[in-house]
């Protein structure tokens, strides 16, 4: 067996804090009929039902499963974690909610990728797995669902999108606000010159935090600690370290929010401005804040500046909201998740006629993705584009690194003219993982 096919993980909890996620999260979204009549899974035809296995299934996960398992015509087959406790609990409650014993647990992630009776994944695992669970399930035959960010470098977002095109797979990225009528409404606005020559893009995104203990802690009972790494730096086991709320600020793991958060209203930029390379600044110039001292240790604050190929002016800024505001010279719109405002007020009340750019109509996420998984057409975010806004992300990231301005090329995606900014391009990854 291929070395590489081993399992993956989301967030592994403290007993307390597992509790209150599980409350949170599939406790709540599998609160509906506990059995569910067979015409749930069937009603189409055997072949039009979609069987899912969900890698990763905390806090994230647990949500996205409540969600796959409560859509007609999706039967959860399989759930996997390193958690032992974790992946026992999820598979026992959507078996309660089915009325039957189908749901299967799995701690490595080659033994589900191996069954041929699973036709999708929802990869919901913490960020520095997002890339090797994409690859094995692309190369095991499955469609996926991907949760934001998308990899730990731009060479492994490079590695996915490949994968994803090489096997013929259906992608859809956990950027969920591409499914909201307000935020397609007013990209359209955009898109059609409702705001008239494009001035600038600004964009805000709450920062990520300082803290978390160093201290060497025991590894929990029916936690496969070393599993979770996967392609991470051996280290210790801190209480904080594998704690959702935690290893988002690890750079051992992510980012930072400058790529789990920023990856939203990034998102809505590269929507706005069209979905090409050219969405893409080809300039990058900033400064950012670290942690001195504690676990985490990625940007708290950052403000990138830049320019995009047509002399667009672009600003990335943290910590902030949840924003995306164009500046044309004739007004202003700004999305958030919750709300559209526009300059003039008057643009809201804009009606976008059917000769003109029409954007992508999704009314739930991951409807979206079960639909294209049958039609084999394209999802609302597909992978192409999770690069895209997943690339500005790392181009801050590092801009803010090395103190220095950076040039990119987005059409050949290479940096151009700094040799320590492009090597920050490739992460290493602890064998036998590679992608």
């Amino acid at each position: 067996m291929n070395p590489r096919r081993m399992k993956i993980t989301d967030k592994r909890l403290s007993r307390r804090s597992f509790l209150k996620s599980a409350a949170a999260g599939v406790g709540a979204a599998l609160a509906l009929p506990t059995i569910l009549p067979s015409t749930v899974f069937g009603a189409q035809a055997p072949s039009n039902r979609i069987t899912t296995g969900h890698i990763g299934v905390g806090n994230q996960g647990g949500g996205l499963l409540g969600s796959f398992a409560g859509q007609a015509g999706c039967q959860v087959l399989a759930i996997c974690d390193p958690y032992q406790k974790c992946r026992e609990d999820r598979a026992g409650a959507i078996n309660s909610r089915y009325g039957n014993h189908s749901c299967k647990p799995y701690r490595d992630l080659r033994e589900m990728l191996a069954r041929d009776d699973i036709d999708a994944v929802v990869i919901a695992t913490p960020d520095h797995w997002h890339v090797m669970a994409a690859v094995l399930a692309a190369e095991s035959g499955k469609d996926m669902y991907v949760e934001k960010p998308l990899g730990l470098s731009l060479k492994q977002d490079f590695a996915c999108r490949d994968a994803v095109r090489r096997y013929g797979r259906v992608f859809q990225y956990g950027t969920q606000q591409r499914s909201s009528h307000h935020i397609r409404f007013g990209c359209e606005l955009v898109r059609n010159g409702r705001i008239g020559k494009l001035t600038s893009v600004e964009v805000v995104s709450p920062g990520s935090v300082s803290g978390g203990s160093t201290a060497p802690a025991p590894v929990p009972e029916g936690f496969d600690y070393d599993l979770w790494l996967g392609p991470a730096p051996v280290t210790p086991y801190t209480r904080d370290r594998c704690i959702s709320s935690s290893h988002w600020y690890i750079s051992d793991y992510a980012l930072g929010f400058i790529a789990g958060w920023g990856a939203h209203p990034l998102d809505v930029m590269v929507w706005g401005l069209g979905d090409t390379a050219d969405a893409v600044p080809v300039e990058y110039e900033g400064k950012g804040t670290f942690p001195a001292e504690g676990l985490f240790d990625t940007a708290t604050q950052w403000d990138v500046r830049g320019k995009f190929a047509n002399g667009v002016d672009f600003r990335f800024r943290g910590p902030g909201g949840d924003c995306t505001t164009f500046v044309g010279d004739k007004g202003k719109v700004s999305i958030s998740r919750g709300s559209l405002r526009t300059e003039p007020e008057s643009l809201v009340k804009e009606v976008i006629a059917p000769n003109e750019i029409n954007l992508y109509r999704s009314g739930y996420h991951q409807g979206n993705f079960l639909d294209c998984v049958r039609s084999r057409k394209p999802t609302v975010s597909p992978v192409e584009v999770a690069v895209l806004s997943d690339s500005v992300s790392h181009l801050s990231d590092m801009a803010i690194r090395t103190g220095r301005k950076m040039k990119y090329d987005p059409k050949n995606e290479q940096i151009l003219d700094d040799s320590r900014a492009a090597a920050l391009m490739t992460r290493a990854m602890r064998a036998p993982w590679q992608v």
